[in-house]
């Protein structure tokens, strides 16, 4: 074993380090695994199959760190490795000061991943090394059934007591173990050697076939074949070899046998090769993909454009029909006598002849042209598969997110006293990557709140009529071009009267105004920096952090969120997200002063509103749309320019644009359709402006400012100072 004081100094060989990184993506889903596992022992302590399934994780865990050498890593591993051993067996039963431990230490490898990918060695774990070894030593062993206790033997006089063999050891036998490695499996040659070294720790390794060096020069599938003479049982040995990247193994088999190859492939269930690609190498190839998105909205630009010239196909016909009518009266005036009429007929045929080479030149022009269209045609078809291809290749499903809310609802619950289930749906609903990446913290900040805030204490709830366990859900599905989050608890709700206290003691309304705001005005007020209803400040929350957070996340993702919350029933917060960041579907509209895109996923409607529709209330200017009546913006005077808009009447196309609940109609200039757009970040290349979420060039090379509309409602409904755009 590893030297439990190991050093861990974060230099590591040059091949090593090349599997650093492989280690560190593995560990984290394996953690992830074993807090599910555990989760689901918490409940049922005796499943025999988790049990071997978190056993088996840990040694797998200690296995990789031990090739890395990660000496502090592997001594708790080996330490957890041994202690579920001891469960395995059923000597010793699960509690919850065990599970406790085991999530501390999960906790402690997720931390050091963290430090390693950032170069730096682990801390030490001397304390949680400690409590692992003390884990199960005040416990009790677990009862043997009376069915399978031996029979106490009688009592003997001292000269006949000797030693007794109840149960006779299995001798030791040669037995032959094939093992099958993921096909594209990376570091083969390390994962053989370490299935070799795992079962030469249950007895002698008599042969191996081939050499483990020898597997990274084979075509896949890698197999290995072992012989091992050892007294262990096919499922001792079956756990050892279940190293990661083991597919499948077979014991006591038959020695190979030459055999000609087979003339046709066998059939059986396919498994599907993976492989790990860096989350920095997709991004090139988005961005690789977007610029072929621009070319060929350029491509369809200059095929539009050029339509009109070519659109009918028979003008070189006619031009060459010309041609032919003046060709015959030039040589009706050559015919003439008149010398300089000769001259004039001259010229004229020289210019004819012109005509008819520019006619030809023009019919093969539109040839090349239709060739053109069909050229256009096809790459606009690879650039929209590709476009999807390496969108497909960031998409992950949104289950391994939902389910570490598992364990954060179990601690929450725990340490306010309160039973809490967690209810999860629509786990295999895909997002990118990077949006996964950023949701954890509002998730986070959602269903600490929920649990807090919403749900009521098991005596209230109690009284209510309601189950004392309370139930929080988190539930993801498509819709349409977006993906909709919704986090609902069954709790109390939300007290709009406590927020219309707070919001006059604040001053961010006056009590008059606040008389006059509805429940779902006065639940916006949440999301203020340091609001809160909270009447005491807890560890959990209460301090009017976290939801200003959330909202200004959510919208940096190009999202919105909404609440819909009654009294005694429950509140759900629902987070409307686009599939990607990188490629958005967008109607472009023209202005004065520049043109602009709105996600598809924000514009609910376009109509066309007259001056006799709108009227002006409480100074906005609003206008009605089949009996709704919605606060009317012009799209020009949304920001501040350098030269003011001049001055347009209500009228023309408005376009009603939705973030959520909430809806404004903008009156715009010209509509120009719709177009996938490549996003590129305001922050990034130049400055954050409210109520722009990003920048695109069209096919003509025009810059395009990408509309946040969930600012822009939030600027028209809340006046304050417009943005500034800098003049181009």
């Amino acid at each position: 074993m590893a030297d439990e004081s190991g050093s861990d100094g974060g230099v590591f060989s040059e091949e090593m380090a090349e599997f650093l990184g492989i280690y560190i993506d593995e560990t984290g889903e394996q953690c992830e695994q074993l807090v599910q596992a555990l989760l689901a022992l918490e409940a049922n302590p005796r499943d025999a199959g988790r049990l071997a399934e978190s056993f088996r994780l840990i040694h797998t865990i200690k296995g990789a760190a031990a090739l890395l050498g990660l000496d502090k890593i592997t001594a708790l591993a080996h330490h957890l490795e041994s202690h579920f051993e001891r469960l395995r067996s059923g000597s010793l039963l699960l509690d919850g000061p065990m599970i406790e431990v085991t999530l501390r230490s999960v906790d402690y490898l997720r931390a050091c991943n963290a430090r390693l990918r950032k170069g730096e060695p682990p801390e030490p774990a001397n304390e949680l090394l400690e409590a692992v070894k003390r884990m199960g030593q005040a416990s009790a062993p677990v009862a043997v059934p009376d069915e399978v206790v031996a029979p106490a033997p009688r009592a003997q006089p001292a000269s006949e007591t000797r030693p007794k063999t109840l149960v006779a050891a299995p001798a030791a036998r040669q037995r032959r173990i094939r093992v099958h490695f993921a096909a594209g499996l990376a570091m083969v040659d390390i994962k053989a050697e370490l299935v070799v070294s795992r079962l030469g720790a249950l007895g002698t390794v008599v042969e191996v076939t081939p050499a483990p060096g020898d597997l990274a020069t084979r075509p896949a599938p890698a197999v290995l074949e072992i012989v091992l003479r050892t007294d262990a049982d096919g499922g001792t040995i079956s756990i050892a070899a279940d190293v990661d990247g083991v597919e499948r193994m077979e014991i006591d088999v038959e020695p190979p046998v030459e055999r000609p190859a087979p003339t046709a492939p066998v059939e059986g269930a396919a498994t599907v090769e993976t492989m790990r690609v860096g989350v920095d190498r997709l991004d090139v190839l988005l961005n690789l993909a977007g610029e072929l998105i621009v070319s060929r909205a350029r491509f369809v630009q200059l095929v539009s454009d050029m339509a009109p010239i070519f659109k009918k196909a028979a003008v070189g016909g006619r031009s060459g029909n010309v041609v032919h009518s003046l060709r015959e009266a030039v040589e009706s005036i050559v015919r003439s006598p008149t010398s300089p009429v000769e001259r004039a007929a001259a010229a004229c045929a020289a210019h004819l002849d012109k005509i008819e080479d520019q006619a030809r030149l023009w019919d093969e022009g539109h040839k090349r042209y239709t060739e053109l269209v069909e050229s256009v045609d096809h790459l606009t078809r690879v650039a929209d598969n590709l476009q999807r291809g390496v969108l497909g290749t960031r998409m992950v499903p949104i289950g391994p997110l939902f389910n570490r809310f598992k364990r954060s609802v179990r601690d929450i619950a725990g340490e306010l006293g309160k039973s809490v289930m967690l209810e999860v749906t629509g786990e295999k609903t895909e997002l990118d990557k990077r949006m996964i990446d950023e949701l954890g913290d509002p998730l986070v900040h959602l269903v600490r709140n929920a649990i807090d805030h919403g749900i009521e204490p098991a005596d209230v709830r109690l009284r209510k009529g309601k189950p004392e366990t309370a139930t929080v859900r988190l539930a993801a599905a498509h819709r349409g071009n977006s993906v909709i989050i919704s986090i609902s608890d069954d709790g109390g709700g939300i007290d709009v009267e406590r927020i219309r206290e707070r919001a006059i003691s604040r001053g961010l309304v006056s009590a008059e105004q606040a008389a006059t705001l509805s429940p779902r005005e006065l639940t916006n007020f949440i999301w203020q920096p340091g609001f809160s209803t909270a009447r005491e400040v807890s560890n959990i929350s209460g301090r009017g952090v976290g939801m200003d957070i959330v909202r200004t996340r959510i919208e940096s993702l190009s999202g919105s969120i909404d609440i819909d919350s009654t009294p005694d029933v429950g509140t759900t917060f629902n987070i409307r997200l686009p599939l990607t960041l990188a490629i958005a579907r967008c109607m472009l509209i023209r202005m004065e002063q520049a043109a602009f895109a709105v996600p598809v996923e924000n514009v609910r409607e376009i109509v066309t509103v007259s001056n006799d529709q709108t009227l002006v209330v409480g100074g906005q200017r609003v206008c009605d749309i089949r009996g709704e009546f919605l606060p009317l913006v012009d799209m020009d005077r949304i920001f501040s320019w350098t030269t003011p808009p001049a001055a347009s009447a209500p009228s023309g196309a408005v376009l009603v644009l939705q973030a959520g609940t909430r809806a404004i109609a903008a009156s715009v200039g010209s509509l120009l359709g719709t177009q996938d757009l490549v996003v590129k970040s305001l922050d990034d290349n130049f400055m954050r402006i409210r109520g722009l979420g990003g920048v695109s060039i069209l096919g003509d090379g025009e810059v395009c400012l990408l509309l946040d509309v969930a600012a822009v409602i939030d600027t028209m409904m809340r006046p304050r100072a417009a943005a500034e755009v800098p003049a181009s």
